[in-house]
C-alpha cells in the first residue's frame, strides 16, 4: 500500500515577515509586546506576550498563541484572576463560540488590533462578572 503525501500550505507564522508584522501591529496599540516560547502543547507554533494596561482591570500579561495544528485560531491566556464561566479547562479565554460565523469571531483578516480588542472586551466582561455575578453580552451554551 502506498501512502500519498498531501501537501499542506505552511502556517502563516512560518514566514518571519508575517510574525514581525503581527508583533508590530500589536505594539502599535500602545502595549508592551514580546515574543515568547509557545507552551509545550503548542510546540512549533508562534506566541506573543502582551502586557495589558486597561482601566478598571488589574494589569496583566496576556499570551496569544497560534498552534501549527490550528494556525488561524489563537489561544489566549491571561495571568490575572482566572475565575470565570468563560475559560477552557486549560485556562484559555473562551471569547467566542468556535463555530460562530466569521463576523461573530476573530479571523486573521481582522488583524492583530481587532484580536486585542476581543481580549480586552473579554477581560472587562470577566471583571464585571466577578463583581456582579452577571455576564454582560451574549453567551453560547456551555456543555460538559
Amino acid at each position: 500500500m502506498t501512502r500519498r503525501h498531501v501537501w499542506r500550505r505552511p502556517a502563516w507564522f512560518a514566514r518571519p515577515a508575517a510574525r514581525i508584522y503581527f508583533q508590530h501591529r500589536l505594539a502599535a496599540c500602545g502595549q508592551e509586546v514580546s515574543v515568547i516560547r509557545p507552551p509545550r502543547r503548542h510546540r512549533g507554533g508562534f506566541a506573543l506576550a502582551v502586557r495589558l494596561r486597561v482601566p478598571d482591570v488589574a494589569e496583566q500579561t496576556v499570551s496569544i498563541v497560534f498552534s501549527p495544528g490550528a494556525p488561524e485560531v489563537p489561544c489566549v491566556y491571561a495571568d490575572g484572576p482566572s475565575e470565570s464561566p468563560h475559560r477552557y479547562t486549560d485556562g484559555a479565554l473562551c471569547m467566542w463560540f468556535p463555530y460562530d460565523p466569521p463576523e461573530q469571531r476573530w479571523t486573521r483578516n481582522d488583524g492583530p488590533t481587532a484580536l486585542l480588542g476581543h481580549v480586552v472586551a473579554h477581560l472587562l466582561r470577566e471583571e464585571w462578572w466577578r463583581r456582579t455575578g452577571e455576564w454582560p453580552g451574549e453567551e453560547a451554551p456551555h456543555g460538559t
